[in-house]
């Protein structure tokens, strides 16, 4: 009886020990700050993005939502399995910053809706493709 008991006990201690000991609570504590993303010069709906090419109805998306699937991104350090980076701070505005912010942003962009490479193409922010390209960060 007595190694049955210990057996029983040793076994239930090795289940509970399996649960993890730490929570990852890096998501919930991460919230873009609003003015590192522009204002999207594009319209929803209008269809047509930068230098005439067609774009999703869909895009580019609200910006509440936009900043909301960014910051997700942002803390989970990754966009479906591809590394981003993004610094929060809005008094660094170097110019490998800015370029690595709106990388974050496109690759969140144009995944939008969760599967990789489905969303909205850069042509729909062409904020977002001149900040990557030149490191100057546009009004936000």
């Amino acid at each position: 009886m007595q190694l049955l008991t210990t057996t029983f006990i040793s076994l239930l201690f090795l289940g509970t020990s399996a649960f993890p000991t730490t929570t990852n609570t890096r998501a919930a504590t991460i919230q873009i700050n609003p003015s590192l993303v522009p204002i999207f010069s594009i319209a929803t709906g209008s269809g047509v993005g930068a230098n005439g090419v067609a774009i999703p109805k869909n895009c580019p998306p609200a910006r509440s939502a936009f900043i909301a699937k960014l910051s997700a991104n942002v803390a989970a350090g990754n966009v479906l399995g591809t590394p981003i980076t993004f610094n929060n701070d809005p008094t660094v505005q170097d110019t490998k910053t800015n370029e690595a912010r709106a990388t974050a942003m496109i690759i969140t962009l144009q995944s939008f809706t969760g599967v990789k490479g489905v969303g909205c193409p850069g042509a729909s922010t062409p904020e977002l493709l001149k900040e990557q390209k030149t490191g100057v960060a546009s009004p936000s």
